[in-house]
């Protein structure tokens, strides 16, 4: 058994997914395996899985009979996993060689920590660094002046569980911890992804009450803006992207539900899940106040310009 699965969810993903499956069989550390769950692709992405499956053992190719939506194949990768350690992937991002040793390190060295992951960097397009200004400490796309800020490296990294849970509630930005390497049988604690836009979040604040997240200085995360992104679509196509079982459903009360339930079954006291159900409520009234008048709910769930990483991370319509 390998120490490391890394799961890729693609659903039309020939742009990209060489450059990525390239970035991890360049890593330093190599005791993994890829483990690629196609949802249903109409491009060639099938035909540059199996050139991949030929030429490497630790690669697994997997294709679902149909699209079953986005959250449904993310949780469907790790479900088919089987190595004690775990990493989401995004197929059009890209990683530095030393990223995995750099996080697999922090995990073997500090058993409270159940996810490692390491500064992010922003790259465009054709996977050309952005631009970092110092003085704002962002980075710049220059086609449009645009100004990013990753996402603070400590959040989840206090002592304490409410405080963790707070941090992710509220300062989780982009949601890039979600795409760190997390313990196995601490990601089983929670109830991974619900269905909803921005669901990584509530994932991550499971997994906050279960443990300390530790992030690597440097930035070996590449993320990658490119012109597909889902701030694109309308509500009506983001809402079929992540899930096509074609349901109605109300976004906010899957949140609330998402979170209110986060502290049950954590071990962490009664005291402390009462505290956690109090930051919860009086976050949803902020952010209920914040979303009067705004028509994207998307945006003002989270109280910022971007939804977080189950949308801007399952941000293309080719994707699954």
């Amino acid at each position: 058994m390998p120490k490391l699965s890394i799961g890729i969810p693609v659903f039309n993903g020939e742009e990209f997914l060489s450059e990525l499956l390239d970035s991890f069989l360049a890593q330093t550390f190599r005791d993994f395996e890829i483990l690629i769950c196609d949802n249903a692709s109409s491009d060639r992405t099938p035909q540059i899985c199996r050139e991949y499956v030929r030429n490497d053992a630790r690669v697994h190719y997997v294709r679902n009979q149909r699209n079953l939506g986005a959250v449904a194949n993310f949780n469907r990768v790790f479900e088919l996993s089987k190595a004690p350690l775990f990493k989401w992937a995004a197929h059009d991002d890209l990683y530095h060689e030393t990223y995995l040793e750099a996080c697999v390190r922090l995990l073997e060295e500090n058993p409270d920590v159940v996810l490692a992951h390491t500064g992010t960097a922003f790259i465009d397009e054709k996977g050309e660094l952005l631009p970092f200004e110092q003085e704002t400490g962002s980075f710049v796309d220059p086609t449009n002046q645009r100004r990013y800020w990753a996402d603070v490296p400590g959040i989840g990294d206090a002592p304490v569980a409410i405080s963790r849970f707070w941090q992710v509630l509220t300062r989780a930005r982009w949601g890039t911890h979600m795409f760190g390497v997390v313990r196995r049988d601490i990601l089983k604690q929670t109830s991974l992804l619900p269905n909803f836009a921005g669901s990584d979040r509530a994932m991550l604040a499971e997994l906050a009450l279960l443990g300390r997240f530790r992030c690597a200085n440097e930035r070996l995360f590449l993320k990658r803006f490119h012109a597909n992104v889902s701030a694109a679509l309308d509500l009506k196509e983001l809402r079929g992207f992540l899930s096509t079982d074609g349901k109605r459903y109300s976004r906010r009360l899957r949140q609330i539900k998402a979170f209110f339930g986060a502290p049950i079954g954590k071990p962490i006291g009664i005291v402390s899940k009462s505290v956690c159900l109090m930051l919860v409520a009086a976050h949803s009234a902020k952010i209920t106040v914040q979303s009067i008048g705004q028509n994207d709910p998307r945006m003002a769930a989270r109280g910022y310009g971007w939804p977080g990483a189950l949308a801007p991370r399952i941000r293309q319509r080719r994707r699954g």
